[in-house]
């Protein structure tokens, strides 16, 4: 059984959210707050003229472009795997 927790997020200038959590899971939020919050951080200091939610929404946008790319190069990777894994199937087939 999983041990559960209740943890507090803070992110920007955003009232904080509260959840539960995997205890195992708890650095993986962590180190995401941190990320948000820094690059909000800089963004913020950088774009004065932007409003704080403007801003978090551009870091948002950051963090999704991310996910997505990563996504999109593993799927390739996994296809190639793939087609690799195929070809040395054949191969190995025709040498018995």
């Amino acid at each position: 059984m999983n041990d559960k927790l209740r943890v507090t997020i803070k992110i920007a200038d955003v009232e904080p959210i509260h959840f539960e959590i995997d205890r195992e899971e708890e650095i993986v939020y962590r180190k995401a707050e941190y990320h948000v919050n820094k690059l909000w951080s800089e963004w913020r200091q950088a774009q004065k003229n932007k409003s704080s939610h403007e801003v978090l929404a551009r870091v948002a946008l950051a963090f999704a472009e991310l996910y997505y790319r990563k996504s999109d190069q593993l799927e390739g990777q996994a296809k190639m795997i793939d087609q690799f894994e195929k070809q040395l199937d054949d191969l190995l087939l025709k040498s018995e």
